[in-house]
């Protein structure tokens, strides 16, 4: 069979962080991983490609379609099965993502024939199998047009070595922020953490479940290229496991560069296992810092103090580790409460950060009224972790987005952070301030579009 596995490209209203990091597509990867050999698998990136997808449906003839994405792409995703079918009718089309499995109802759409909602790396197979008749039921997990979920299998965290090759093409456009020709490895899923605010948890129904290590060397040995993304949600979640993963990497000689998610006490907790992975290639830690208010902080049941945040800060200094942040705007925020944010974030020499207006996400345990929200839950392009989603408590709609923008110019003009950029090569730095522009622009434009709307 020959299968056409698509990302699709977000759209043009979702205000972009693929403007300064675009990242394999490794959910896709591990589903061609799944299929037998037997099946012709070509993956399209449609957030590198140019030409409309139309041009690839024509170039392969594919019997299935397969598209998956995140809340944002849900349009796109009915969109593109749609402009599928129109071309080959008889083409079957398949969607899924982490959207969908906890909302399945987002998905139901004429164009999409099936929905799989549960372990798609072991269901996908089994569908494939169905579809060409080879499997008589179909799989538990998956959904049809009109039905709704009822009764789940368990989770299943079966994860192959991804198939890297089928995205050969694009490697060398893959990045993040600082790091180029990135690479993304997954060690575990979930977080033992317990914030209010995530959606990680809710993935896995609350489960942190980490994969063999000895699997994880052997993928990581395999990988052609020097800088690692490990995508997990918190990768410095247990010194035991840090220990092995840099015993391992050792005891085999692996020379890469690191990027991973981690925490700030378990930063202040091992200072010298973080000096360690830093000799072993830790260029960067994302430290989700949330908030610089103790208050805030508790509400989130994020378990550290903002002093906390701070020390664990100057430590990745001390260290010569990098720090990309990600910060929670809190709808009741006044101008004072930016002003605050904007010099902690030139104080602390923070490298990049991630602005994220509180987003109560589908599922999350932080709730809001519904009827504070300045967005639908339909609009589901807007649900982006950059739109305004929550009526401000104490500005308007368009102060509140004037915040956000002179937080993005402060980040990237002020000397002080233009003088941190100047170590890595210049068109790295122009390409971050090209992103970092882009996204101020749209910024721009939602201030506008209040401003028109009153």
């Amino acid at each position: 069979m020959k299968i056409l596995l698509v990302r699709p490209a977000p759209p043009s209203e979702t205000i972009g962080l693929q403007h300064v990091m675009v990242v394999e597509p490794l959910e896709l990867e591990v589903l061609a991983a799944a299929l037998p050999a037997r099946h012709q698998v070509v993956i399209v990136d449609m957030i590198l490609e140019k030409a409309p997808l139309e041009d690839f449906i024509r170039e392969h003839e594919p019997d299935l379609l397969g598209v998956t994405g995140y809340i944002t792409h849900m349009e796109v995703i009915r969109d593109y099965c749609r402009r599928a079918k129109a071309l080959l009718p008889e083409l079957v089309t398949v969607a899924g993502g982490v959207h969908l499995e906890k909302n399945p109802n987002d998905g139901d759409d004429p164009g999409i024939d099936f929905r799989v909602i549960r372990n798609a790396v072991t269901v996908f197979p089994e569908l494939v199998d169905h579809v060409e008749g080879l499997r008589e039921t179909r799989p538990a997990g998956v959904l049809v047009p009109g039905e709704t979920a009822t009764d789940l299998p368990p989770l299943d965290f079966t994860f192959p070595i991804p198939r890297r090759e089928l995205t050969a093409r694009y490697r060398d456009r893959y990045f993040y922020v600082f790091h180029n020709r990135v690479a993304a490895l997954k060690t575990s899923f979930g977080c033992p953490g317990r914030c209010s605010f995530c959606y990680c948890r809710e993935i896995t129904d609350g489960r942190y479940v980490e994969r063999p290590m000895a699997d994880v060397l052997d993928e990581l040995e395999g990988i052609g290229q020097e800088e690692i993304f490990i995508i997990d949600d918190n990768f410095l979640a247990s010194a035991r496991r840090l220990e092995d993963f840099l015993d391992g990497v050792d005891a085999r000689g692996i020379d890469k560069h690191y990027l991973v998610f981690g925490r700030a006490d378990f930063i202040l907790a091992h200072r010298d296992l973080m000096a360690r992975f830093r000799d072993a290639g830790l260029r960067t830690v994302i430290v989700g810092l949330e908030s610089f208010d103790d208050a805030e902080l508790i509400r989130m049941n994020k378990n550290v103090l903002a002093s906390d945040n701070e020390r664990a800060l100057g430590i990745l200094r001390d260290l010569d580790i990098g720090c990309y942040a990600s910060i929670i705007l809190n709808p009741d925020w006044g101008p004072e409460d930016f002003a605050l944010l904007r010099r902690k974030v030139r104080e602390l020499g923070i490298l990049f950060a991630n602005y994220q207006p509180l987003t109560p996400l589908p599922g999350i345990a932080m709730s809001v009224d519904e009827n504070d929200l300045v967005v639908s839950r339909a609009k589901f392009s807007h649900w982006d972790l950059a739109h305004l989603v929550v009526k401000p408590g104490r500005m308007s709609t368009r102060e509140y987005y004037a915040e956000i923008i002179a937080l993005y110019t402060s980040s990237v003009v002020h000397p002080a952070t233009v003088l941190r950029h100047l170590k890595y090569p210049l068109k790295d730095v122009l390409r971050i301030s090209v992103g970092a522009f882009r996204v101020w622009r749209q910024y721009r434009r939602k201030m506008k579009e209040a401003l028109d709307h009153g």
